[in-house]
């Protein structure tokens, strides 16, 4: 099994490129998961000399683990349950196992009718202009767990409410003078008075049995009563919102785990804010409606006939299952459908070692988005920094409007524009004219070595070699005879020809889906390409730290800084969509918070964010680099 376990990280080290004498070394001091776990950073890089490929197996270390961990507290749930111990074998026949938890079940079930008293819990459900909904926690509401006697009724659990979400007769709402009030079942059914906890119990066989006390508004604009009694009669579930903040970790460390360590120091959390999820979270409260497909963990009891409250948004809902691998075709895939665009997207990515990604949520999406126009730029364009969508034969008209829904969709709901498509290109497919000069978009499509020729030759036509023009010209497919008066012309002619004749198929496809849903200017294009590229300047003002740091902590976050300014054009986009999910600036700000982690577990990690540990800056910026570079950035928060 131990061998098992050593051949497991010894073919995942091989895959990442480490050296077959240092495998053999590990193979040979048997390092399986269990050991990586428990060794310090100085002792495993005795074995692994690059700290990338030892965060990345500690984290690989810590996936594998998870699992086990899971069963083993569903064993010790198990064990407490039937008031097993520990040591108790475990091996008896299934017929004995099952007389066993009859008898146990039994005993449990009499010592339960023994007592009187019963454990429920009690919500708040607010009905107000017709529209019903639970008030969260935050409001004053929430789920309380409360203790009460097994004889108690209906006016017993409504006097209970009010003390929970009306303390001195007051709440969010108003002063329960303004209510009238009621309490129902977890069937969200009026209480009768005569019923009692007891027998509801008795009656039900639920382990838990949840209330809601009900409010209402004394003077409605609307028919209160019959709001109320369609309310309680028709079927309905209770739905709630998708939170939007989505954290990615670099490993499967939380920060209690981390905290749980021996020795600490001085960490930075970088957290950022989006604009598009303070206006997703801006509703307080859960509401009712209907949905499908949906375990309900609370015991609450989930209804098939439809509800009008809210129908249409549950039925937009949509969820896409990415590969991390395969993240275009999957893409792809899912955008083949036309209807995706009036849908709102939960993202499910799978991993390389097919698990499925912890994160969910508006974050993921966006880092989604961000991976496939990476990829698009890597498998279908043309160009050096600015790309030009090439004419694959395997690409049919269909294929194409997919991508153009995924150009629609990335900028609805994540602001994300593929801002290294060529101005010009955009500009032909959204107003069917070229706006922009194609020739400056063109040397950015060249290679550096021909955009210095062609600067040159545009300068001083003579100072050049015509051997070299001549070269770079033919290249591009020029059939004209050049000279110094007709070079700018016909460079102007060739620079339109691959900015924009050459994907006029792709053009014609995008147009068709993009135009009609992105109601944007010239000049508003221009615009946002400006905006959304990041620069070294950009980044720097969306950090805010915190108003009070230590000394430490003040050093730590000129690191940062100088870090930043140091980042080239290639890097800096890495380090943006390390923080924020995507390598354009969508954030209105990413927030700087301190955290403290030990020698071996100190790295960025980032939860739409990063994490730093520093003693000075060189290793600062060795570390960070390290992270980018490896490209293991998996989403673990929800």
């Amino acid at each position: 099994m131990s061998e098992d376990r050593t051949e497991d990280i010894i073919q995942f080290l091989r895959d990442r490129g480490l050296q077959e004498e240092f495998l053999s070394l590990i193979k040979t001091d048997k390092i399986d998961r269990d050991v990586v776990l428990v060794l310090d950073d100085a002792s495993l890089a005795k074995y692994i000399p690059s700290y990338g490929d030892r965060i990345a197996l500690f984290s690989y270390c810590k996936r594998s683990e998870a699992p086990l961990k899971c069963k083993m507290g569903l064993f010790d749930k198990l064990r407490k349950q039937l008031k097993l111990k520990k040591g108790q074998a475990e091996d008896h026949s299934h017929q004995s196992s099952s007389s066993n938890n009859e008898r146990e079940n039994v005993n449990i079930g009499k010592k339960n009718n023994k007592k009187n008293t019963r454990s429920l819990e009690i919500g708040w459900i607010h009905i107000e202009d017709c529209i019903v909904k639970q008030v969260r926690a935050k409001q004053g509401g929430g789920t309380r767990k409360v203790v009460m006697g097994k004889d108690a009724g209906k006016q017993e659990i409504m006097d209970e409410g009010k003390c929970l979400f009306f303390p001195n007769g007051k709440s969010s709402k108003g002063h329960e003078s303004l209510f009238k009030f009621d309490e129902c079942d977890f069937q969200q059914n009026s209480l009768s008075p005569d019923v009692t906890i007891g027998c509801m119990y008795d009656t039900i066989k639920l382990p838990v049995l949840r209330f809601y006390l009900t409010t209402e508004k004394i003077n409605q604009n609307c028919n209160t009563n019959a709001c109320n009694s369609e309310f309680m009669n028709q079927p309905g579930i209770l739905v709630t919102e998708p939170e939007t903040y989505v954290e990615g970790s670099f490993t499967q460390n939380t920060v209690e785990e981390v905290q749980e360590q021996d020795s600490y120091s001085s960490n930075i959390i970088i957290q950022a804010s989006f604009a598009s999820d303070i206006i997703v979270n801006s509703d307080d409260e859960i509401t009712f409606a209907p949905i499908i497909g949906v375990e309900d963990l609370n015991d609450t009891l989930l209804w098939l006939e439809p509800s009008p409250i809210n129908s249409p948004a549950t039925e937009n809902f949509h969820v896409i299952t990415i590969h991390y691998a395969n993240c275009m075709k999957d893409m792809i895939d899912a955008f083949c459908d036309p209807d995706i665009l009036t849908k709102t997207l939960d993202v499910r990515r799978i991993l390389n070692d097919n698990t499925e990604e912890a994160g969910s949520g508006s974050g993921v999406l966006r880092d989604t988005i961000s991976h496939f126009w990476q990829e698009f730029y890597e498998r279908c364009t043309l160009g050096a920094l600015l790309k030009v969508p090439f004419i694959r034969h395997d690409f049919t008209a269909v294929t194409w409007k997919a991508i153009g829904r995924i150009f629609v969709k990335g900028y609805q709901d994540c602001g994300y524009l593929p801002c290294r498509l060529a101005l010009s290109f955009t500009e032909e497919v959204l107003f069917n004219h070229v706006y922009s000069n194609v020739l400056d978009d063109f040397f950015y499509y060249v290679s550096s070595s021909e955009q210095e020729i062609l600067s040159a030759a545009l300068t001083n036509f003579s100072a050049v070699e015509m051997e070299d023009i001549l070269d770079v010209l033919d290249n591009y497919g020029c059939r004209r005879k050049i000279s110094a008066e007709s070079f700018k012309q016909t460079l102007l002619e060739i620079a339109h020809k691959e900015v924009v004749q050459r994907p006029m198929f792709v053009i014609d496809c995008w147009r068709e889906i993009i135009k009609p849903l992105l109601n944007l200017s010239p000049e508003e294009l221009k615009k946002l390409y400006l905006e959304l590229k990041p620069t070294q300047r950009k980044v720097l003002k969306l950090l805010e730290f915190p108003e009070d740091m230590t000394l430490k902590q003040k050093e730590v976050s000129k690191y940062l800084k100088q870090y930043v300014r140091e980042l080239d054009q290639c890097t800096l986009p890495k380090f943006l969509r390390y923080c924020t999910g995507s390598d354009l600036i969508v954030t209105g700000k990413i927030n700087i918070n301190f955290e403290t982690m030990t020698t071996f577990t100190r790295r960025p990690v980032g939860r739409t964010c990063a994490s730093i540990l520093q003693q000075n800056f060189p290793d600062f910026r060795a570390e960070f680099n390290a992270v980018l570079e490896s490209n293991i950035w998996v989403m673990e928060f929800v």
